[in-house]
C-alpha cells in the first residue's frame, strides 16, 4: 500500500470525519425525539 491511496487518512482526518458523523446523528436524534413528542402531545 502507497500513501498515496485514497483509503489513507491522516488520524486528524479521521477524527474530523467521526465529530462530524457524530453531529449528524445527535441532529438526526434531536429531530426524531421532537417528532415523536409532538406525535405523543397531540
Amino acid at each position: 500500500m502507497s500513501n498515496g491511496e485514497q483509503g489513507c487518512a491522516s488520524p486528524l482526518e479521521l477524527f474530523n470525519r467521526i465529530a462530524a458523523q457524530g453531529e449528524r446523528v445527535r441532529a438526526l436524534k434531536v429531530g426524531q425525539a421532537s417528532q415523536f413528542q409532538a406525535f405523543m402531545w397531540k
